[in-house]
């Protein structure tokens, strides 16, 4: 793979990141499963890119920044606030 597919799909989650953080910031929708899921699914994307990595073939110096923005990314996503759980 080239480091230009994970450039891409970095900016991908930037994207993904910004819509995710502006629904988790609504009551309504920080109740929904809907994005519960959605943080999911992006946190188990991220992993996956973080391991294809591994068949990057790139300088060392690109993969250290690469891995760096997936893992900023990763805490980002796992730090969005959800709603209570039902009681």
């Amino acid at each position: 793979m080239e480091a230009k597919y994970f450039k891409n799909q970095l900016r991908g989650y930037n994207v993904v990141l910004g819509i995710l953080k502006a629904e988790s910031e609504d009551d309504f929708c920080r109740d929904c499963i809907g994005l519960e899921g959605a943080i999911t699914k992006a946190e188990k994307g991220l992993k996956k890119l973080k391991l294809d990595m591994a068949d990057l073939v790139a300088p060392e110096e690109e993969k250290r920044v690469l891995t760096n923005q997936i893992e900023q990314l990763s805490h980002q996503v796992s730090s969005l606030p959800l709603g209570e759980e039902p009681t």
